[in-house]
């Protein structure tokens, strides 16, 4: 299975500013996307058709909204890129919000299985912190993260249970989850924080910083891995020494 034939894959690609012509007649943009070889269909093994068909159904709704905008896409293009009837998808998602909703719940969930964003217990706290800062700034640039993010700022007022749902499987768990590792160091006597809670915040928010914030409302570049790497580096230097004050 490679990335551009996977939820991964349709995540990352950007919606293009003009339809091609055979786009047009659809009204679904078309992307090389292949529903045999898609990660939601790859997680279950013998799949009963009716589970086969859900799972074209989400695959095909991700790129759909992704190129689309939530406003923009419609069942009817959903149905058509995964070779099902409208009726069949209704028949699984009773509405566009819900199948959103629900796509927001997997892509948090394939995203930490998949790209692995989780500390690494087996590490000691400077290289878990660089090995999980890198990977998690990889998935913010890379894996389609920012158009995630567009669509759900576009839909804050209308809809904002979507924001709701996404900062409890996605933000909120990994904070969870870095906090459990820094608990792990303090009970072993190896490091001193008040509230892990909010450390594993502060280290998160540190690494959106200003160059994540002018991608995600430009049309800015991402940084190359190799500038990741910097960022990461100084993040967990400050994370774990602080600021030294002159006297």
């Amino acid at each position: 299975m490679t990335k551009d034939n996977c939820i991964l894959g349709a995540l990352g690609r950007r919606a293009e500013k003009k339809k091609s012509k055979s786009g047009q007649d659809s009204g679904v943009k078309h992307s090389g996307w292949d529903k045999d070889k898609c990660l939601f269909a790859s997680l279950g093994q013998k799949l009963t058709r009716s589970e086969q068909k859900r799972n074209d159904i989400r695959d095909a709704a991700v790129e759909i909204f992704m190129t689309q905008g939530f406003e923009a896409a419609s069942m009817d293009q959903i149905a058509a890129l995964a070779g099902v009837s409208k009726r069949t998808v209704y028949s699984h998602y009773g509405s566009k919000e819900e199948l959103f909703a629900q796509i927001m719940s997997s892509i948090c969930e394939v995203k930490r299985e998949e790209l692995d964003v989780k500390p690494d217990h087996s590490l000691p706290i400077k290289e878990c912190l660089t090995k999980l800062g890198n990977t998690f700034l990889d998935m913010l640039h890379y894996h389609g993260s920012i158009s995630l993010f567009r669509i759900l700022i576009s839909q804050a007022e209308n809809n904002p249970s979507h924001g709701e749902e996404f900062m409890n499987q996605g933000p909120k768990l990994s904070r969870e989850l870095l906090a459990a590792y820094l608990r792990e160091k303090i009970d072993a006597g190896e490091i001193e924080i008040d509230d892990p809670i909010e450390a594993a915040q502060s280290f998160y928010s540190t690494l959106f910083g200003a160059r994540y914030l002018n991608c995600l409302v430009t049309a800015a570049p991402p940084p190359s891995h190799e500038e990741i790497a910097i960022l990461v580096d100084g993040t967990v230097d400050r994370f774990i020494n602080g600021l030294k004050i002159k006297s």
